[in-house]
């Protein structure tokens, strides 16, 4: 399975807070993702959606590639019919709870019968432009490329392969404890660092990243020099 990097997740994911900040009152529970395609930039957007609170529908005609995506844990349910596909949806929409469903079908015709039916998505990724209009013109958004991402935060990430999961844990915690709440920016990060590694999964456990200020920077890399010595540290890529 081809992955996306992880920064591209972490960027995608804060573009879509900043579009739930000013078009869905910065709550994404109980909003849709309707997503043509899995692939790398398909699972950074699942995972995404997920972080932020979302569900998501992926059409894909590979069952393998879906299946494969749901031993990795980027999606949670595999299935071959629409009605069932749709079932699980209103449920976990109704709760605003996230849930990323993969369906196993031809995305035009299937996306084609969900016109049909009124379904109507919130958020659009790689769906068929003809398909997109009318969606488009019934409300939903594209989500955009993570190259839309104008940030001047520079991105720290982390790597560390000695008791990882109790690690990650304590470095999470450092850097929560680092930003700068009164940043309208500050939610987000936050939400990712706590909730990320859930929807991340086995693939990116020893693995991490957000984005900071220099102020913030200059806060937690002490900490980590000293509390957590073999953490291996990258600053937009280059080692400090």
């Amino acid at each position: 399975m081809h992955l996306p990097q992880l920064t591209e997740i972490h960027d995608r994911f804060l573009i879509l807070s900043r579009i739930a900040h000013e078009r869905f009152a910065d709550a994404l529970g109980g909003k849709l993702l309707l997503r043509g395609g899995l692939g790398p930039d398909g699972i950074g957007a699942l995972v995404a959606v997920s972080i932020g609170g979302a569900a998501s529908l992926c059409v894909d005609a590979d069952g393998d590639g879906l299946r494969e995506g749901l031993r990795a844990g980027f999606v949670d349910f595999v299935v071959s019919d629409l009605d069932e596909a749709l079932r699980i949806l209103k449920n976990e929409i109704r709760r605003a709870r996230p849930v990323a469903v993969g369906l196993v079908a031809e995305a035009d015709l299937s996306i084609d019968a969900m016109i049909e039916r009124g379904l109507q998505p919130d958020l659009l990724s790689a769906v068929p432009e003809r398909q997109a209009r009318i969606f488009a013109e019934r409300g939903a958004l594209a989500l955009p490329a993570t190259a839309g991402l104008e940030s001047e935060l520079s991105l720290l990430s982390w790597t560390i392969t000695e008791d990882t999961a109790r690690s990650m844990q304590r470095i999470a915690r450092l850097a929560s404890e680092s930003l700068d709440l009164a940043r309208r920016d500050t939610p987000p990060r936050l939400r990712w660092l706590d909730r990320s590694p859930r929807y991340l999964g086995r693939t990116f456990a020893s693995q991490q990243c957000v984005r900071m200020t220099d102020a913030e920077t200059a806060v937690l890399l002490p900490r980590l020099h000293s509390e957590i010595p073999a953490a291996k540290i990258a600053r937009d890529g280059d080692q400090v």
